[in-house]
């Protein structure tokens, strides 16, 4: 159970710590107060993806942090999968900052939000309006009917999930050999294609960076001329010869000199060599208009097949290399391609029994849910009702189209009035109708789920008088159970929980912020006289203490 729930700089609520009964919770109060904040603080702590929006205004960073009791073993075991600790606490906190920044921490130890949703999915169970559309949505209907007694198909689809993943697997191999004779034909000649290409290159090593220093040489021709023609000028002045010659006639005074003629003769020597070289260089040194042309069509040719094949010329002969290779395999492939396809029939077939089997597996699961739902609307009011888990007819084995979810197709129907057909929950049901339906499927879905927190937001939404009394007596029922945390705008559901907490809203330093107040027996009646319209006068009174007698008795009945 949820013991307390501690929000802090969350939208509207600037630090609130909120203690929850075991049993039967409401959170009451007038729209805008901050109800549904509590609920979306306590889906964050579990999970949720937060918002900036989220956080006050003015602060840099909300968290919250939630307490339970009495952890059940699934959880435990989980928490052991994680390498975490726990008895009978559970501490979760999670923190989030303007700067996107979350942190998030079981029993005090950081953890990822996959990790935190996966707790957060064995402890609780959420309706809130937005599910209500989900349901609606036919698409959705197959995943629901799956979260009930999830356990019974796990065997199923993970053999599924495996087959799909084989045979996939072997339509890429089928793929790579040319596949069909025809398209084995049309494969067979674009690599008989793409290797003459490359072949009739006779590509060279580092061939095009061979060609790009040729191009640059030839297109700088006489640039290169002039400036070694000059260079070989200034190197064959005589400015040096003069310079050794008067250091002849200077060392003969001096013997330190000795040393600076050793050197100046050492670079006469490099230079006239240099010379020599540089002379050669020019001599060899030509330009031909045809020559260039030539060699840049070769590197634009080269180009070509970087572009197609590469992007380096390394590239180009790898993929060489490799088509040549699958060349070879298509080439000798008719026995391979027979056995692939031998597998990928026989892959398939199995897939296609699998899914026979997952299929008749939800065909059980429909009659119990059907059954069980229909109990439940009968509890609710809703005497007449006709609820269907519908499956379309299973197409042929080669027909289908194979998912990780099998080949079912799932709607639910329903009708709520005699005589009628059942039809989409789109074209028949109400919105009355729709909060009992969604507390009918929530209560059978919860009971196979193992979690121990059902929460409501506004459930009763459509509903009043007896229905409504009907809607809040199935909560306290179910409360016998599971802990119960819903909001609620009725009279008839606020009598029966065990636990009132009051939502309201006050302004300090042009602030406004969210305010918990939890409601003692005479502050409750005077909220009941209020939600029956005639605040603190005898009749109202009369109408809410009459109300709780009737709660009282119907609770302690269930005790019995």
């Amino acid at each position: 159970m949820l013991k307390t729930l501690t929000i802090k700089n969350f939208a509207i609520i600037e630090n609130t710590s909120l203690s929850f009964h075991l049993g039967f919770n409401v959170l009451i109060g007038e729209t805008g107060a901050g109800k549904s904040i509590i609920l979306d603080a306590l889906n964050f702590v579990l999970g949720d993806k937060p918002s900036k929006d989220n956080i006050r205004h003015g602060s840099n960073e909300l968290s919250v942090k939630a307490v339970f009791e009495n952890v059940s073993n699934n959880i435990k075991e989980k928490l052991n999968e994680f390498q975490i600790e726990c008895e009978d606490i559970l501490i979760i906190s999670r923190s989030f900052s303007v700067e996107g920044k979350s942190t998030s921490l079981i029993n005090g130890e950081p953890v990822t939000v996959s990790m935190l949703k996966q707790i957060g999915n064995m402890i609780l169970d959420f309706y809130g309006q937005n599910e209500s559309v989900s349901i609606l949505n036919v698409k959705n209907h197959l995943k629901m009917l799956d979260t009930y007694k999830p356990t019974l198909l796990i065997s199923s689809k993970e053999k599924i999930s495996k087959y799909i993943t084989t045979y996939k697997e072997l339509e890429s191999q089928i793929k790579n050999i040319g596949g069909k004779e025809e398209d084995r034909e049309r494969t067979l000649d674009l690599l008989s294609y793409q290797i003459k290409e490359i072949e009739n290159a006779h590509i060279e090593k580092d061939e095009d960076e061979k060609l790009a220093e040729k191009i640059q040489t030839l297109s700088n021709f006489e640039k290169i001329s002039t400036s070694l023609n000059q260079c070989y000028s200034a190197l064959n002045n005589n400015e040096l010869q003069s310079a050794l010659m008067n250091l002849n006639i200077a060392k003969v005074y001096d013997n330190r000199l000795l040393e600076y003629d050793e050197r100046l003769n050492s670079c006469l020597i490099d230079i006239e060599d240099i010379s020599s070289s540089i002379k050669e260089y020019l001599s060899n040194l030509s330009f031909s208009e045809t020559e260039l042309d030539t060699i840049t069509e070769r590197q634009e040719h080269l180009k070509v097949l970087k572009k197609k094949y590469g992007p380096t010329l390394k590239d180009v002969e790898n993929y060489l290399t490799k088509i040549k290779e699958d060349y070879d395999n298509i080439l000798n492939s008719e026995e391979i391609l027979k056995n692939l396809i031998f597998k990928q029939n026989e892959i398939r077939h199995n897939l296609y029994n699998e899914c026979l089997n997952l299929h008749n597996l939800r065909i059980k699961l429909k009659t119990e849910i059907e059954k069980k739902v229909k109990e439940e609307l009968n509890s609710l009011g809703m005497k007449n009702t006709k609820f269907e888990i519908s499956f379309k007819d299973l197409k042929s084995e080669q027909e289908c189209n194979f998912t990780n979810s099998g080949i079912d197709d799932v709607e639910f129907l329903f009708s709520a009035n005699i005589g009628e057909q059942q039809k989409s929950l789109t074209k028949t049901i109400s919105g009355g109708e729709m909060s009992r339906f969604m507390l009918a499927i929530k209560n059978v879905f919860a009971q196979e789920n193992d979690v121990s927190i059902l929460v409501f937001d506004e459930i009763d939404s459509g509903v009043s008088g007896e229905i409504g009394y009907k809607v809040g007596q199935k909560l306290a029922t179910l409360s016998k159970n599971y802990q119960i945390i819903c909001i609620t705008h009725l009279a008839q559901v606020t009598a029966l929980a065990d636990k009132h907490i009051f939502i309201s809203k006050v302004v300090s330093n042009n602030q406004t912020k969210s305010v918990a107040t939890y409601l003692n027996e005479n502050q409750l009646l005077e909220y009941l006289s209020i939600l029956f319209g005639s605040k603190s006068s005898e009749i109202g009174l009369m109408h809410s203490k009459e109300l709780l007698n009737m709660a009282t008795e119907y609770k302690q009945s269930l005790n019995k």
